[in-house]
C-alpha cells in the first residue's frame, strides 16, 4: 500500500526592499532645486549677485534672465525625473543608465570646484557660500552615484540601454 506524498508548495523568498533611497533623495533634491531656480526670476539683483548669478542681466534684460532661469530649472528637473525613474517611482525613461551616469558626472564636476575654492575661501572668508554650493554638489553626486551602483547591483538595469 502506498501512502500519498504531500508536497509543500515552494516557498517564495521574502520580498526584499527595492527602494533606492539614494536616487530618491537625489531626485527630490533636484526637483526642489529646480523650483528654487524658478523663484530666482523674482529675486532682486542684490540677491542674484550674492548667490553668484548674473545680477546685471536680471536688472537689464529680465526676459532673457527669466528664460535662462526656466532653462536651468528644466534641466535640473529632468535630472530629478531621471533619478525618480531609476528609483522606480515613475516610468522608465529612455537611456536611463547613460542619463544617470552623465548626471552624476555633471554634479561631480561641479562639486570638484571645491578644490580650487578652498584656498580662495581661506583668504576671503565671505566667499564661503560658494564652497558650500560645491560641497552640496559633491553630496548630490554621491547620492546619484551610489544610487546608480545600487540600482545595477540589485540587477535592475534598464532594458535596451546601451552598455
Amino acid at each position: 500500500m502506498s501512502s500519498p506524498v504531500l508536497v509543500a508548495p515552494a516557498r517564495k523568498p521574502a520580498a526584499t526592499s527595492t527602494h533606492n533611497y539614494l536616487l530618491l533623495a537625489g531626485g527630490y533634491f533636484s526637483l526642489a532645486f529646480a523650483i528654487f531656480q524658478l523663484t530666482a526670476i523674482w529675486w532682486p539683483p542684490a540677491a542674484v549677485r550674492y548667490l553668484g548669478g548674473p545680477a546685471e542681466m536680471s536688472a537689464q534684460k529680465p526676459i532673457l534672465y527669466s528664460a535662462l532661469c526656466v532653462f536651468f530649472a528644466a534641466i535640473v528637473a529632468i535630472f530629478g525625473l531621471y533619478a525618480l525613474s531609476g528609483a522606480g517611482q515613475i516610468r522608465r525613461l529612455p537611456l536611463l543608465r547613460t542619463g544617470l551616469i552623465i548626471i552624476t558626472v555633471i554634479f561631480l564636476l561641479r562639486g570638484l570646484l571645491a578644490i580650487p575654492q578652498i584656498p580662495m575661501v581661506i583668504k576671503h572668508p565671505h566667499l564661503l557660500r560658494f564652497l558650500i554650493f560645491s560641497v552640496v554638489s559633491l553630496v548630490v553626486a554621491a547620492l546619484y552615484g551610489c544610487g546608480v551602483v545600487q540600482l545595477y547591483r540589485d540587477g535592475r538595469p534598464g532594458e535596451g540601454d546601451s552598455r
